[in-house]
C-alpha cells in the first residue's frame, strides 16, 4: 500500500505541475478535458490514500474544469492557483486554503456536486446477497470512509447461541455490523456458519486480534485502488456531465456510483459510457422533476456484468407512453398489452413523451440506442418504474 501511494503522490504532482505550466490563457478545449481526466484521477486517489483536504480541493476545482463556459471565463489564474494549492496540500495534508482564494472558489461554485463514485472489491455474490436496506447501510459506510470486512465463523451446534451472541457483541466494539449471511464453509466440520459483513474505520489486522478467541477469518473489501483509472475516469466524467445538464436546467441531483474493481477493455468502457450517458440523460431530463438522486451500480463476475441506472423522479407513466404509442402507430389501440410490455415501449426507434424536442432530448435516439448498444454486446435490457417511486434500468453483459 505504501508504494502504491508514493507512486500516486510522484505521478500526481508531475501532472499537476505539466498541467499548471500548460494552462495558458489561450488553452484549448482539449486541455480543458484533459485537465479536467488529470484533476478527476487525482480526486479518486486522494480519496483512497486519505488526503481529505487534497480531495475536496480536486473536487471544487474540477467543477470548473467540468463546463466549456467556466473554463472561458477568467479563471485560468484561479485554476493555476488552485493546481498549486492541490500540489501543496497532496505534500502536507495539513495544508490550509488562503481565505481569499476559498472565497473565490465559492463565489465560483455556487452549487457543489453531490457524486460519490466508490470502486470496490466486494464480490458480486455477496452485494447481491443483501437485502436492499442492508445495500444502502453499505453504500452509507463507503461515504463515510469506513471499509467493508467478512468475518466468517463456524460454531458449534451445541454452542451455537451463546457463542453467537458473544461474537456479534465483540465485533459491534469497533464496527457496525450490516448482515450476516449463512456460509457453506464449515457444514463439513459439522459447525453452523455464518459470514458476517461489517463497517468498521478499524484495520484488518485491528479485527483480526478483536475476534482471535473465535478463529474467525477476516477478509477485508477494500475500495480499489488507483490502478483501475480507466473505469474511474468513465463514471466521473458520467457524473460530471448529469450534473451540467441539471444545472442547465434548474435542478439538483446527487449521484452515487458502486462498482466492482475491474478493467474492461477500451471498447467496452467506451460502449458503457455510451449507454450511461443516455441513461443518466434521460433521468435528469424526464425523471427528476426539481431535485432527486442517480444510482448507478456496475458488478463484473466470471458470467458477465450487471448494470443498473435507478432514479427516484416521477416514475414513467404506461397510459401515457401507450397513448404516444398508439399516434405512432406502433401499437393499435386495440392492442392488449400489460405494464411490462407497454413499458418495453420506450426503447422503440424515434420513441419519445416529451412534449417538445430541445437540445438534451425529445428526438427519441436515446434509449433506442441504449437498446441497441446492449444488443450489439450480446446483452438484455429491461425497465420497471411506478408512478412517483422512480425508474430501475437493468442491464445485463455476457463476458
Amino acid at each position: 500500500m505504501n508504494d502504491l501511494r508514493q507512486n500516486f503522490l510522484a505521478e500526481s504532482l508531475k501532472k499537476l505541475d505539466n498541467l499548471r505550466k500548460d494552462l495558458t490563457e489561450d488553452a484549448s478545449e482539449e486541455l480543458r478535458r484533459e485537465a479536467f481526466r488529470r484533476v478527476h484521477t487525482i480526486k479518486g486517489g486522494a480519496q483512497i490514500f486519505g488526503f481529505e483536504k487534497a480531495a475536496k480541493l480536486a473536487g471544487e476545482l474540477e467543477n470548473i474544469l467540468a463546463e466549456r463556459e467556466n473554463f472561458a471565463a477568467n479563471n485560468k489564474d484561479l485554476l493555476r492557483e488552485g493546481i498549486k494549492l492541490l500540489a501543496s496540500s497532496l505534500q502536507d495534508r495539513e495544508t490550509n486554503l488562503p481565505a481569499r482564494f476559498t472565497e473565490k472558489l465559492q463565489n465560483q461554485n455556487q452549487t457543489a456536486p453531490k457524486t460519490d463514485i466508490f470502486l470496490t472489491r466486494i464480490p458480486p455474490t455477496v452485494f447481491k446477497s443483501l437485502s436492499n436496506s442492508e445495500q444502502t447501510a453499505v453504500i452509507s459506510a463507503l461515504r463515510r470512509g469506513e471499509n467493508i470486512f467478512s468475518a466468517e465463523v463456524g460454531f458449534a451446534p451445541a454452542n451455537f447461541a451463546g457463542e453467537y451472541r458473544d461474537l456479534r457483541i465483540v465485533l459491534s466494539e469497533k464496527s457496525e455490523i450490516v448482515a450476516a449471511l449463512p456460509s457453506e464453509k464449515f457444514k463439513s466440520a459439522g459447525k453452523i456458519g455464518f459470514q458476517i459483513i461489517a463497517a468498521s474505520r478499524a484495520s484488518r489486522d485491528d479485527l483480526q486480534k478483536l475476534l482471535a478467541g473465535f478463529s474467525a477469518e477476516i477478509i477485508s473489501y477494500d475500495c480499489a485502488d488507483n490502478s483501475a483509472v480507466d473505469l474511474f475516469e468513465m463514471f466521473a466524467h458520467i457524473a460530471a456531465h448529469g450534473e451540467n445538464i441539471a444545472r442547465r436546467l434548474g435542478k439538483e441531483i446527487g449521484l452515487t456510483v458502486l462498482a466492482s474493481e475491474t478493467k474492461p477493455s477500451a471498447a467496452n468502457i467506451k460502449n458503457l459510457f455510451d449507454i450511461l450517458l443516455h441513461l443518466v440523460r434521460n433521468a435528469v431530463d424526464h425523471a427528476i422533476e426539481k431535485s432527486g438522486t442517480i444510482e448507478i451500480r456496475f458488478f463484473a463476475d466470471a458470467d458477465g456484468c450487471q448494470l443498473t441506472v435507478a432514479d427516484n423522479g416521477k416514475g414513467i407513466d404506461p397510459e401515457k407512453v401507450r397513448a404516444r404509442a398508439i399516434e405512432k402507430n406502433l401499437i393499435s389501440v386495440d392492442d392488449v398489452l400489460n405494464e411490462p410490455q407497454t413499458l418495453e415501449l420506450i426503447f422503440a426507434s424515434e420513441f419519445s413523451t416529451a412534449e417538445k424536442t430541445t437540445e438534451i432530448s425529445g428526438r427519441g435516439v436515446g434509449l433506442d440506442a441504449v437498446k441497441c448498444l446492449v444488443e450489439k454486446m450480446n446483452g438484455k435490457i429491461s425497465v420497471k418504474s411506478r408512478k412517483t417511486f422512480g425508474t430501475i434500468f437493468e442491464i445485463f453483459l455476457p463476458q
